[in-house]
């Protein structure tokens, strides 16, 4: 018989799966969605920007569905499914007394909340992060909570916690908060501390580590740039004070899209007693993984050189680990059927958003950036491809490594489509070998763009003209097109 106290929780499932489903199906990538499909096209151990696992994941869905929204969506629907699974097995340890409850009104609150909701739609390095952080924790919780029940502990939840824990590190570096977390509760509690004593604790660390080895060996190949990109490449040029604007900002960015009805059960799960039992170990490690990433994360928020960058994803790992077990510290039914509510009416909007764009924005007189980087891929590439069979030129370039992007998708290939932003990215090391000097190339700049903004770069520019990219009729903005003859290195 159907429990009524789980009708809400699951109707809301069930809707927030629909939103997500409708999503993946019709909208297209965004820029950055589009930038990381296209590693998938280009297999290496590792890539500049992340961990491979985003590219690894796209490269095999392309195999299946093509270059279509679905395949896009489809690494993050089902690594979403994986996570599901391992949320429903974790229930029966976390709430023996009742685990159908807890799942369901955990999933609930999961969905609901709208930053944890579409990081597990978008075809980003976190929804990867965020199922296999998840699972090691999880079983890590699993494993100490037993040693603090005076057991020995399941020497299978040790290791699959370090498996799903090299796993996130291939996915994203923030999964080393973990490991951080991890290191401070064995070492600080004095239950655990035994487990220094164990080989079985190196060995799970060593299994972490190899999983983590292509990161390392791409690195190694080339020059550690990734090293270079995330300390110096994306930061140098914007100043070098600190100041509590960027941490208030992604502060409050973060209260609005992890959700305000959450805030009290985080605040206790942070910094409130301990549980007892197995439940209390694991909100120890993940109390300590949120802890460091808030504390490292907010630090780079409070540098001007990375204020503008620090958003809400960085912090994942600050909110995630409460938000997975949050039926064990959220006991109001008010905060819960209000928490539903905030994510229902957000993702709501936000899916109807991109499936009228850009019609809601326009009504409004608002300007649509989201629906610019979204929407218009084909166009452009339909344009460009005219332009370039017109006028001998041999390949495609735009003016940002987003637009860029774009245009291969819409292309169905990035093999003739070069970046002229001059900044690092993968598609600078994608190329740097291959023999373009010299060639002409067809330019999709911004609206306006004079050919002498180009001069530096080849023998002879000339303005092609305007093109607009459009949809259900309407502007969504216009290019400039122009001819570049004689590419120069």
């Amino acid at each position: 018989m159907a429990r009524r106290d789980l009708v809400l929780p699951r109707l809301a499932v069930a809707y927030f799966l629909v939103l997500k489903l409708v999503y993946a199906l019709f909208v297209p990538p965004n820029i950055d969605e589009a930038y990381y499909w296209l590693w998938g096209a280009h297999l290496q151990w590792s890539y500049l920007d992340h961990a491979p696992l985003v590219g690894w994941a796209g490269g095999a869905a392309a195999l299946l569905l093509g270059w279509t929204p679905i395949a896009v969506h489809l690494p993050a629907l089902l690594s979403f499914g994986v996570l599901v699974y391992g949320l429903a097995r974790s229930a029966e340890w976390l709430a023996p007394e009742d685990p159908e409850r807890h799942f369901w009104v955990g999933l609930a609150l999961f969905c609901a909340s709208p930053l944890l909701n579409a990081l597990t739609t978008l075809n980003y390095p976190d929804h990867a992060l965020i199922c296999f952080s998840a699972l090691s924790m999880l079983q890590l919780g699993k494993y100490l909570g037993a040693l603090r029940n005076g057991g020995e502990g399941r020497l299978r939840d040790l290791y699959l916690g370090a498996l799903f824990m090299g796993l996130a590190g291939l996915s994203k570096y923030n999964a080393v908060f973990i490991a951080l977390g991890l290191l401070v509760v064995i070492v600080g509690q004095a239950e655990f501390r035994r487990l220094l004593r164990s080989p079985h604790l190196y060995l799970a660390g060593l299994l972490t580590v190899t999983i983590t080895l292509p990161v390392a060996w791409w690195n190694a190949q080339h020059h550690f740039a990734s090293v270079g990109f995330h300390t110096a490449g994306r930061f140098n040029a914007s100043g070098s004070h600190f100041a509590l604007d960027g941490v208030t900002s992604v502060l409050t960015a973060s209260l609005f899209y992890v959700s305000p009805f959450l805030a009290w059960g985080l605040f206790r799960f942070l910094f409130g007693r301990v549980l007892a039992g197995p439940q209390g170990a694991y909100q120890l490690l993940g109390r300590w993984t949120a802890l460091l990433s808030s504390v490292g994360m907010l630090a780079l928020a409070s540098w001007s050189a990375a204020a503008n960058q620090v958003k809400p994803h960085w912090l994942v790992l600050s909110f995630l680990p409460f938000v997975i077990v949050a039926p064990l510290f959220v006991r109001s039914r008010w905060a819960i059927r209000l928490h539903l509510a905030w994510g229902m009416l957000l993702m709501s909007l936000a899916t109807l958003y991109y499936l009228a764009a850009p019609l809601p924005t326009q009504l409004l007189g608002v300007r649509d950036r989201e629906a610019v980087e979204t929407f218009g891929q084909e166009q452009l590439a339909a344009a460009a491809k005219a332009a370039a069979a017109l006028h001998g030129a041999s390949l495609i370039a735009s003016t940002t490594y987003g637009n860029t992007a774009k245009l291969a998708f819409g292309l169905g290939s990035d093999g003739n489509v070069i970046d002229l932003s001059g900044q690092p990215g993968q598609f600078r090391l994608w190329r740097q070998e291959l023999p373009d000097t010299g060639k002409n190339v067809i330019i999709v700049a911004p609206a306006g763009a004079p050919p002498s903004g180009f001069a530096d770069r080849f023998d002879s520019v000339e303005d092609l003209g305007p093109v607009d990219a459009e949809r259900f009729g309407h502007r969504l903005t216009t290019y400039q097109l122009l001819l570049g003859r004689g590419l120069r290195p």
